[in-house]
């Protein structure tokens, strides 16, 4: 746990720097998957199987899932640097806003796909007394082992998206900053040191690539039984016997306990219920006054990030379509797929230094690629992940046969049978947008400060400057409109998609 202090550092990038900064930044990556993971699997199999669980968490999952990294930065403040060393206070708060961007698809894949299962399993489980541990080992993790695949690829590059923000936690006066390969690079932009700013963009391109190809691609070719994604498994091989014995052993000793009449019960760590507790007493010792002009701007700011999000998912829409039938015509899906991979795991602030000379002239078309690269994606794994390997082999050869071409092979053959994840895709699109806008509406760092409006633009500046008071109404009426939204047009959507476009 080292904490640094840049402005101290001076001359050319030291290697021993750049190497230290790569592996604090790639263990705080894992802690926090490892940690999601679990919490994953708890909630998860929590909601699936009990209906009071699902109930209450259900909406206040939705909610927190639409609150972006800044929003947590109270919570993180608070709970982990106010009461903890100073150390390891950081630490725990950088791998805690780490995980609140890659945690919530990865509960609701699990949730899913155990809430699918055929009931004659359980029955079966409860025939033969299987308990709590036999069950998670036997039974629900198996059930579940394409959706943690699949989402563990998502949920990895949403937290590189957000790695510079949880290195560096701004709080008005207060800057907490953590040595780490995001808060280096940006470091260095700062400082002006172009040459050091692009071999550290480089080395975080290359971490990225090779945490894809040696452990995230082979796992889910192994797990959704497609080599869609390009991988090398050499060392998977170790590292697939390595998570495979550990697993096993803690199962073992699960079921062990459960044996010898310990009773166990899933783990289940409530952050939604903490999260909001927190909030309540980080703001009972403010004013809690809001005047009708305060409240109209954050309704218009509202309005004006609402107008991005929603293009943007449309382009967003548009483009996977247009891969998805190049991959199906082409066989070009393993190398878009790897691009995407890494596309989607630059730190979303960092489209701005990168994009610098854009950035000075056409600021908007900066925001507006920081905004596709937090939305695309998502709706292109869920496509080719997916959408396409479903895509029954005698459609596509009837559309062959009868010639089937242009936009009628649109129309009628491609949308229809990718229609599911296409919809399941935009929703993780629209939530990707929302929480991209605070990086792509506003970027104040080193010689660069961009305003250009917006929901998230005003909950950055209001962080920024630590006003906790308006950081919460912003949240709270971000997370109520988003909530409102998903359930009168999302649920509606999938409501069509369950009854039309299935190709028989």
């Amino acid at each position: 746990m080292i904490v640094l202090e840049y402005d101290k550092r001076a001359g050319i990038m030291d290697i021993v720097l750049l190497v230290l900064a790569c592996l604090a930044s790639f263990g705080r990556m894992l802690a926090a998957y490892v940690i999601s993971f679990l919490v994953a699997i708890s909630l998860g199999i929590l909601m699936a199987r009990r209906s009071t669980a699902e109930a209450v968490l259900m909406p206040i999952l939705d909610i927190l899932q639409s609150i972006p990294i800044l929003g947590f930065f109270p919570i993180a403040i608070v709970v982990f640097i106010s009461f903890l060393p100073r150390n390891i206070g950081l630490e725990l708060a950088a791998i805690f806003l780490i995980m609140t961007s890659l945690l919530w698809n990865m509960i609701f894949g699990i949730y899913s796909s155990i809430k699918s299962l055929d009931p004659e399993v359980f029955y079966m489980a409860s025939v033969y007394k299987l308990k709590t541990f036999s069950r998670i080992a036997y039974m629900y993790v198996p059930a579940a082992r394409a959706a943690i695949a699949a989402n563990s690829i998502i949920s990895w590059a949403g937290g590189w998206f957000f790695l510079t923000s949880a290195e560096v936690i701004t709080s008005g006066s207060e800057e907490y900053k953590l040595l780490g390969i995001g808060s280096l690079i940006m470091d260095f932009y700062n400082k002006g040191n172009t040459l050091e700013f692009y071999i550290a963009v480089i080395t975080l391109f290359a971490i990225i690539v090779i945490s894809y190809l040696l452990i995230f691609n082979p796992a889910t070719n192994l797990v959704i039984q497609h080599h869609i994604l390009p991988a090398w498994y050499r060392v998977f091989y170790y590292v697939h016997k390595f998570v495979s014995i550990t697993w096993e052993r803690i199962m073992h000793i699960g079921i062990k306990f459960e044996s010898k009449g310990v009773t166990s019960h899933t783990t289940v760590i409530v952050i939604p219920f903490l999260a909001l507790l927190l909030y309540a007493n980080v703001t009972t010792h403010l004013q809690q006054k809001s005047s009708l002009l305060f409240m109209f701007e954050l309704a218009v700011n509202f309005l004006v990030s609402l107008s991005r999000v929603s293009l943007v998912v449309i382009v967003s829409l548009i483009i996977t379509i247009g891969m998805a039938y190049i991959s199906l015509v082409k066989g070009w899906s393993s190398a878009i797929a790897l691009v995407g991979e890494i596309l989607a795991s630059i730190p979303a602030i960092l489209w701005w230094p990168i994009l610098s000379p854009l950035a000075a002239k056409t600021p908007w078309l900066v925001s507006f690629i920081v905004f596709l690269q937090s939305s695309l994606w998502y709706e292109f794994f869920n496509v080719i992940l997916f959408g396409v390997p479903k895509i029954r082999a005698d459609v596509l050869e009837l559309a062959k046969v009868y010639g089937i071409r242009g936009f009628n092979y649109f129309r009628y053959i491609l949308i229809p049978s990718l229609l599911p994840s296409i919809a399941s895709g935009a929703l993780s699109a629209w939530g990707g947008a929302w929480n991209a806008s605070i990086v792509a509406e506003y970027f104040g760092s080193g010689p660069t400060a961009i305003d250009l409006g917006g929901i998230g633009s005003l909950l950055s500046k209001y962080t920024y400057e630590g006003n906790y008071e308006k950081v919460l109404y912003t949240i709270v009426l971000w997370a109520l409109m988003i909530v409102l939204l998903n359930k009168t047009i999302w649920s509606r959507v999938f409501k069509r998609v369950e009854k039309s476009f299935v190709v028989e």
